[in-house]
């Protein structure tokens, strides 16, 4: 969709939200519309209010996908782990254990990050971020031999996420282990 046919829907749906404001299915479009322009605060803010309805709305789960995903994005990891959480209690997926683990490992909780990780590989053992984090948590945890044995897999089945590549590499030298490099 264009960036101008996303305004006009944006347009549209916004008068539907006038005319029923009490219309959950209404402000998940908005906020889906509002996600694909790459407004995350605005989709957040959609997203949220579509979810306090009652009433559930047909597709929930891709918005608290979408709304978790969000979180991340703006550093929200405990409101991140939460969605997700919920996410994984109505479809368990890799996609959601591994937000579980990536919010836990931000929080601090590594622990349940590798045990939100481990449901992930459990459901896809060839996902490259999933071993990224399970890396990423060996290193932190002083798990030399795992650290390694992860970074390596990740590398084989494809890690190509620059952003997690180079938190790895940083806490490898931090620590000093972790890439058979060393």
């Amino acid at each position: 969709m264009a960036k101008g046919e996303l305004g006009e829907a944006e347009s549209y749906v916004k008068q539907a939200t006038v005319l029923n404001h009490t219309n959950p299915a209404a402000w998940a479009l908005l906020g889906h519309i509002l996600y694909l322009g790459g407004e995350s605060k605005g989709a957040r803010d959609n997203y949220e209010r579509t979810l306090s309805y009652e009433t559930p709305v047909p597709g929930t789960h891709s918005i608290r996908l979408r709304l978790a995903s969000i979180y991340l994005q703006l550093q929200q990891y405990s409101a991140a782990k939460n969605m997700f959480l919920l996410a994984c209690r109505d479809s368990p997926s890799c996609i959601t254990w591994l937000g579980v683990g990536i919010s836990c490992y931000r929080l601090g909780e590594l622990s349940e990050a590798e045990q939100a990780l481990s449901e992930a590989n459990i459901l896809n053992n060839t996902d490259p971020e999933v071993w990224g984090y399970l890396s990423l948590v060996c290193l932190k945890t002083g798990r030399k031999l795992e650290a390694e044995q992860s970074y390596k897999y990740a590398l084989r089945v494809g890690l190509k996420d620059a952003d997690l590549l180079t938190e790895v590499k940083t806490i490898q030298q931090e620590v000093g282990f972790g890439d058979a490099g060393f």
